[in-house]
């Protein structure tokens, strides 16, 4: 009996971890709290996908590379994680690298936040309406956390950031969403 009450709640916490966003304040609605980066991104209460705010990163001369971070930790029991962002954006300029862009960016680290792996959710030019990315990333099997990067990268104009999801898959889950998206 004792076994299956723990089994249960095991069960139950996968589940859980499962649904829950690891990423604090994605919807920037308690204004920049979780995030690094805050001296070059701005609150923009009046281009937003939902709730009160939305964040924006913009340049206008320069190129460099203007990002807001936050490090998540990785659950115990997580195969893969599905991030998902509600991205606008207004004249960004093409550079000749495709990296040159407006984007979002998964690295993967160990304990002591040296990178393994990175992945790109999204990287968008131009002038675009709010558009939902999405994508599934099987995690690194030696990386213990996360750093979601919210890029205008090395290119000029302005990025506004929504929304931001970070859910926690186990392999089935990961398995399923991966067909659907191929």
């Amino acid at each position: 009996m004792k076994q299956l009450f723990l089994f249960s709640l095991l069960l139950l916490s996968a589940i859980t971890n499962a649904q829950m966003n690891l990423v604090k304040n994605g919807a920037f609605e308690r204004d920049m709290v979780n995030w690094r980066g805050e001296e070059i991104a701005a609150l923009s209460p009046y281009e937003k996908k939902s709730g009160k705010n939305s964040v924006m990163i913009n340049q206008f001369t320069g190129a460099e590379w203007r990002a807001l971070d936050q490090i998540v930790l990785i659950p115990k029991l997580t195969y893969a994680v599905e991030c998902s962002v509600w991205i606008k954006t207004d004249q960004v300029e093409s550079q000749k690298e495709e990296y040159k862009a407006a984007a979002v960016i998964l690295e993967f680290t160990n304990d002591n936040e040296k990178q393994i792996s990175t992945e790109t959710i999204a990287q968008v030019k131009g002038t675009t309406s709010w558009t939902n990315y999405k994508k599934a990333v099987k995690i690194p099997s030696d990386a213990k956390k996360i750093r979601i990067m919210l890029a205008l990268a090395q290119t000029n104009g302005t990025v506004f950031f929504d929304d931001v999801n970070l859910k926690a898959l186990g392999e089935e889950e990961y398995a399923k969403v991966d067909s659907q998206n191929k």
